[in-house]
């Protein structure tokens, strides 16, 4: 039996060899995707992709894991994906945010343009601009009014340094200007409660998780940033017409995966969430909170987004804007 002890050796390397080769050519997806949120729990991007996960979930047929990791406008959660493994199964759902640090250029460390990859640009939503309550005013005009009167007294919030959130309230307070302190946090969740208690004055954020807090009175809204008024608040005037002509800002939200993920990977997750983004109650949900989907191919993404930086780019060179 000793003479056939190597070619038994050879047949079980041979059968574990196969049975590896079979394990690793099953098909994507065979387990858990997990979808990084780079923001709080709870906020504008976190409640879009917690919507999609359960409808992607179904059409691919695996769990689909939301992980919230907020912190560093977005930043910490995108190190997190461009650094994973490139199979699929660790994504991420991104927003404006993306574009914001490549514009101004901040030291992060990832590349955007390395180390991660496009799949699908997804939602688009403009933002609201909003005063607490505590502080009494009802327009712009108002907060001008209030700042003029109460020298260094006037702040404002985002939900972080760089972000959609803070560059908005700048520019339309600079418009005004109106001179205001920054207090950044990490997600709009985060900042909500403090809005409410009247300890932030003003505040940007998403209308879907802004919306609520208006609706309910707990907060005044004083502009919205999309070029025409939203059927959500049609009350509400567009900061074009109130605070600064000609301008309009979206946020909007996309989903990248680490660079070196197979196409045929891409491919069917762009697939999966073209198929969800059209669905016409993921439609219906997504419109209820002001939210318009969008949907596209990886290469008409990676052209949005190369826009998106240059258009940011022009506005820090020419406006002279810093970050805190």
């Amino acid at each position: 039996m000793k003479i056939f002890r190597p070619l038994q050796i050879a047949l079980a390397s041979c059968l574990i060899a196969v049975a590896g080769h079979g394990a690793a050519q099953q098909p994507f997806p065979n387990k858990p995707i997990r979808i990084v949120v780079p923001f709080a729990p709870g906020g504008a991007t976190d409640q879009v992709a917690r919507l999609l996960a359960t409808r992607i979930s179904d059409s691919l047929g695996t769990p689909v894991i939301v992980d919230n990791r907020p912190g560093a406008n977005g930043n910490i959660g995108a190190d997190i994906v461009a650094k994973a493994a490139p199979d699929g199964y660790t994504l991420l759902h991104s927003t404006s945010a993306l574009g914001f640090t490549a514009a101004f250029r901040q030291k992060v460390p990832y590349d955007l343009n390395k180390d991660l990859t496009p799949v699908s640009l997804l939602i688009n939503q403009p933002l609201l601009i909003m005063a607490s309550n505590r502080l009494g005013v009802s327009n712009m005009q108002d907060v001008a009014a209030y700042a003029k009167k109460n020298p260094g007294k006037l702040n404002y919030g985002s939900s972080g340094t760089g972000n959609l959130t803070h560059l908005a309230m700048f520019v339309l307070l600079q418009a005004k200007g109106i001179e205001a302190t920054h207090i950044p946090y990490k997600g709009g969740a985060g900042a909500f409660p403090d809005f409410v208690a009247g300890r932030i004055d003003l505040f940007a954020d998403p209308i879907n998780s802004a919306y609520p807090y208006v609706a309910a009175n707990r907060v005044k809204a004083l502009a919205v940033t999309s070029e025409k008024r939203s059927a959500l608040l049609p009350d509400v005037p567009t900061a074009s017409e109130t605070i600064l002509p000609g301008f309009h800002m979206g946020a909007w939200q996309a989903l990248m995966a680490p660079a070196g993920t197979p196409a045929a990977v891409i491919a069917k997750l762009n697939d999966a969430y073209g198929v969800a983004l059209k669905d016409p109650e993921i439609k219906a949900k997504l419109a209820t909170q002001g939210a318009e989907a969008v949907g596209s191919s990886p290469a008409e993404f990676q052209n949005f987004l190369d826009s998106e930086v240059s258009r940011w780019e022009k506005v820090v060179q020419s406006s002279g804007i810093r970050l805190d």
